[in-house]
C-alpha cells in the first residue's frame, strides 16, 4: 500500500511518511496474528491493517493501570505510546502477560536532543541505556533494534534547531520478546 503524500491528504505530513516507511522497514514488512495495538487508535493503524490485510485488536482502557486483554497475542504494537505512560514498568509487564509464548512486542518512542525540546505530553523520554534497563527489569530481551533520525521540514527557528544535534528528534524501534 502506498502512503499518501503530505500534500494530498490533510493531517499527513513529511514526518508521518517517514514514520510509515521506517516502521515497515523495521518490521520486515511482516506480522503475526493475532495483533494487539496499545493506545488510542490513530490514523496510522488503519494503514497498517490494510497493508498487512488483517484486523487489529485495540486496548480499550487506561494503560497506566491493568489493561490485560485476557488473550495471548503473537504481536503487540506499541508505537509512540510508552513515553506517555506514567508507569512504564507496569505497562511493559502487562504487555508481557498479553504475549503468546513466542510473541513479539514492537515498540517505538521518540527522543529529542535536549530536554528543552521534549514534548509537553511526554512523561518519560529515554536514552538507550535507560530503556534497556527498563526492558530488562520488565523481563524482555531485544530481538532487533534500530534508530532513525526524524528530520523535519524547516518552518521557523525552533524547527531549524530541531534539525541540529542540539534538538534532533530520533525514533527508536525495538522488537522485544519475553525472556
Amino acid at each position: 500500500m502506498k502512503m499518501k503524500t503530505a500534500y494530498s491528504v490533510p493531517g499527513y505530513n513529511y514526518a508521518y511518511e517517514r514514520r510509515w516507511r521506517n516502521t515497515l522497514e523495521f518490521m520486515n514488512k511482516q506480522i503475526r496474528v493475532p495483533v494487539l495495538v496499545t493506545g488510542e487508535k490513530t490514523d496510522f493503524e488503519p494503514y497498517l491493517e490494510k497493508y498487512f490485510g488483517v484486523e487489529f485488536d485495540y486496548t480499550n482502557t487506561d494503560l497506566n493501570w491493568s489493561w490485560s486483554q485476557c488473550e495471548n497475542y503473537n504481536t503487540i504494537l506499541s508505537f509512540q505510546v510508552i513515553e506517555h505512560i506514567l508507569n512504564p514498568l507496569s505497562f511493559l509487564e502487562e504487555a508481557g502477560e498479553n504475549l503468546s509464548e513466542d510473541g513479539l512486542l514492537y515498540i517505538s518512542y521518540p527522543t529529542h536532543g535536549t530536554k528543552a525540546f521534549w514534548s509537553t505530553g511526554h512523561f518519560n523520554e529515554y536514552d538507550r541505556s535507560r530503556f534497556l534497563y527498563l526492558i530488562d527489569v520488565a523481563g524482555f530481551e531485544v530481538v532487533k533494534y534500530d534508530v532513525k533520525n526524524m528530520w523535519r521540514r524547516i518552518k521557523g527557528v525552533r524547527s531549524l534547531i530541531r534539525n541540529t544535534p542540539i534538538g534532533l528528534c530520533k525514533h527508536h524501534y525495538y522488537c522485544l520478546r519475553v525472556k
